[in-house]
């Protein structure tokens, strides 16, 4: 359903509540820790059991009783008996009873009768004797049971994305498959009949398809699954037919090209026959252009063609209603005050999304524009680390003027550094 073209434009901020209010959190699914990487715990996982379970030495030396330490120098070192050998990954055979020790290797189970351990460096071993060079407190170099997690603590709270970190304290208190909200699948297709894949030998008026992969990287980078799709060009059929595909494997489907005033005719008409689709403006630069529905219960965005236009519309648009989807609580870029260092105009009726390079630190942030305001230049956008927000109602913005910057990526990333 088109909407009315005599009705005002939707501000960004209706066009993300119609949105957010639209799309769901996909259902809980329990994945195996490798699968769940980078998805969000959808509840709490708690220890069934101590971790550690079991005392164990923090250092090679040599398991002894406290007591018998008391005194000892490297003077009048404590001569004790060595009775026996506590490997790593075995129970010990033996007890430590007064006057003796046991070789411990580091992680090795604490025998019982044992309360420290006495570190290699400060013992001289000769034969069946253990000469210990200083005395040693209860405890010491003993990781006891319970010393990372006690029965029942969280090990890891429902909402955490889960990384490196918390697949290794998931398997180590025996979960080897979790409850999360799983990635979301996106279908990405570009139209029309100009594109080309990159690297083929172009006609003259064709154009790479840049849009596919611009999203391929975005979706990637947000934790979805992301499906290209491809190139169709204005074929009413083979159009229907790739929409199909994309909505039996995937869970959002986003097209690229065909949603503003005088384009394609073809794609209008497939959006328009499948009912639950609308077209709309939105005021901002760039971007105007939208369709968003739902199509058999999956989210459907129509964005329009141009390069810088598909990437800020995902920016405010689809990346949002994608992380609510996966279950994450915040789904927002960071944002800073900056100032900006070179005038920035365009149509004072509408936001405007002003690619910037953010430089600075903290409480001196600054700005700079990384080229012309026209949506078919991509490359501004991998010169920029931010979206500088130019609100309505400001015809110029002026340089020295403080802006709002939502980041899209470590400014750092743009210094060369790691």
């Amino acid at each position: 359903m088109e909407m009315d073209a005599a009705r005002a434009l939707l501000s960004v901020e209706e066009a993300q509540r119609r949105i957010l209010a639209t799309v769901k959190p996909l259902p809980v699914v329990e994945l195996p820790l490798q699968e769940a990487f980078g998805c969000v715990l959808a509840s709490d996982v708690t220890a069934r059991y101590d971790i550690p379970t079991f005392p164990s030495s923090s250092m090679d030396g040599y398991a002894v009783r406290s007591v018998d330490l008391k005194g000892a120098t490297g003077q009048q070192p404590v001569t004790l008996r060595k009775i026996g050998d506590a490997p790593i990954g075995h129970p010990p055979a033996e007890s430590v009873g007064p006057g003796t020790a046991i070789w411990i290797a580091t992680g090795a189970p604490v025998p019982d009768g044992a309360d420290c351990i006495a570190p290699i460096e400060d013992c001289i071993e000769h034969g069946d004797l253990v000469s210990v060079l200083r005395e040693f407190g209860q405890g010491s170099f003993v990781r006891p049971v319970g010393q990372d997690l006690r029965t029942g603590d969280i090990v890891v709270a429902a909402g955490r994305r889960l990384a490196g970190a918390e697949l290794g304290v998931l398997s180590s208190a025996g979960y080897p498959a979790v409850p999360v909200h799983p990635r979301v699948r996106v279908a990405v297709l570009s139209t029309g009949d100009e594109l080309i894949e990159p690297g083929a030998t172009a006609a003259y008026g064709q154009i790479a398809d840049v849009n596919s992969y611009t999203l391929w990287g975005n979706l990637a980078e947000a934790g979805a699954v992301p499906i290209r799709l491809g190139i169709v060009d204005d074929n009413e059929e083979r159009l229907r037919a790739a929409i199909a595909e994309g909505l039996a494997n995937a869970d959002v489907f986003i097209t690229s090209g065909g949603v503003s005033v005088g384009q394609r005719d073809v794609v209008k008409r497939i959006l328009n026959d499948l009912g639950t689709i609308e077209r709309y403006k939105v005021s901002m630069q760039p971007g105007a252009p939208q369709a968003f529905g739902m199509v058999e219960g999956k989210p459907f965005f129509g964005l329009p063609g141009n390069p810088v236009s598909v990437f800020v519309s995902y920016e405010l648009f689809i990346r949002p209603a994608l992380l609510h989807m996966m279950g994450h609580a915040s789904i927002t870029r960071p944002e800073l005050t900056a100032v900006l260092e070179e005038d920035v105009a365009g149509p004072p009726d509408k936001a405007r999304y002003s690619r910037v390079r953010v430089t600075g630190s903290d409480g001196a942030w600054r700005a700079r524009p990384t080229g012309p305001p026209a949506s078919h230049l991509l490359a501004t956008v991998s010169r920029a680390n931010g979206l500088a927000v130019i609100p309505p109602g400001t015809v110029v913005a002026r340089a020295g003027d403080q802006v709002r910057v939502l980041l899209f990526r470590d400014r750092r990333l743009l210094d060369g550094e790691a």
